[in-house]
């Protein structure tokens, strides 16, 4: 028996990076996995690869429209809902310090990492306790951990989930649903490669990410967080709720 078996998960931005090593994992695990994610080219290969455990549903996590057919569809499609892992998200490379920063970036992330973690609890937390409990999984950031970050509004975004993370713990509790959140360092996802290569070495940013590169495990691999929620989203973690888990290799302990 799997980890996960006769669970339900639906599983944000799971077309690539953590989410979809999240997906491949939980799947392994016994779990039947809703890809929700907005690229659809990328979502329906995960889908594909992952077999007949999974189900691509495209989904806008900044649209309440949109979050709520996700979960009707994964209840409809496997007859319950067990673990919500908000994991759709991510930094502008534009995102600088507050008097600096566009607002357009804000704009654009605000609705993104955290509007979408509310829509899906919105719309999930009440199919997981229809569904007898279990558990919702939310992915901050160590910049949430460390006041240091030249990204100011990616930074309040992500800080900003781990005081909901924590309150949805306190209000859900008594319903069989446990909240918590990981905080992750620098993960060598498709997306932060890709950003790293094409950043000038005068670029703060890219110079934040050879510094944590200089670290002792400061970055990680999509499998390493896949596997703290794969703990986190089974019964294996019972007592743990509302905790905020840095993953960050010890970069927040600095």
């Amino acid at each position: 028996m799997g980890r996960l078996a006769g669970k339900v998960a639906v599983i944000s931005g799971a077309g690539t990076g953590i989410a979809k090593a999240a997906a491949v994992i939980f799947a392994r695990e016994g779990a039947k996995v809703v890809v929700a994610e907005l690229n659809e080219e990328t979502g329906a290969e995960a889908a594909a690869e992952i077999g007949d455990a999974a189900l691509f549903v495209p989904t806008d996590v900044t649209d309440e429209d949109s979050v709520a057919a996700t979960m009707e569809q994964a209840v409809e499609r496997f007859g319950g809902l067990h673990i919500l892992f908000n994991c759709a998200g991510g930094s502008a490379p534009e995102d600088s310090v507050v008097t600096e920063v566009d607002l357009d970036v804000w704009d654009r992330t605000i609705p993104l990492d955290l509007k979408g973690p509310f829509l899906c609890c919105r719309f999930g937390i009440p199919k997981i306790i229809a569904s007898g409990g279990g558990a919702v999984v939310n992915v901050s950031s160590a910049v949430a951990l460390r006041g240091n970050h030249p990204a100011h509004i990616y930074s309040a975004a992500k800080g900003g989930l781990i005081s909901f993370t924590q309150s949805l713990a306190g209000a859900y509790s008594a319903e069989g649903v446990r909240a918590n959140v990981i905080c992750p360092g620098m993960i060598a996802t498709d997306r932060i490669k890709s950003r790293s290569a094409n950043q000038s070495p005068s670029n703060r940013r890219a110079a934040l990410v050879s510094s944590w590169k200089a670290y002792p495990f400061g970055s990680g691999e999509p499998e390493d967080i896949a596997n703290v929620a794969l703990f986190l989203a089974s019964d294996e973690s019972r007592m743990v709720n509302g905790a905020a888990i840095p993953a960050d290799g010890g970069i927040s302990a600095y």
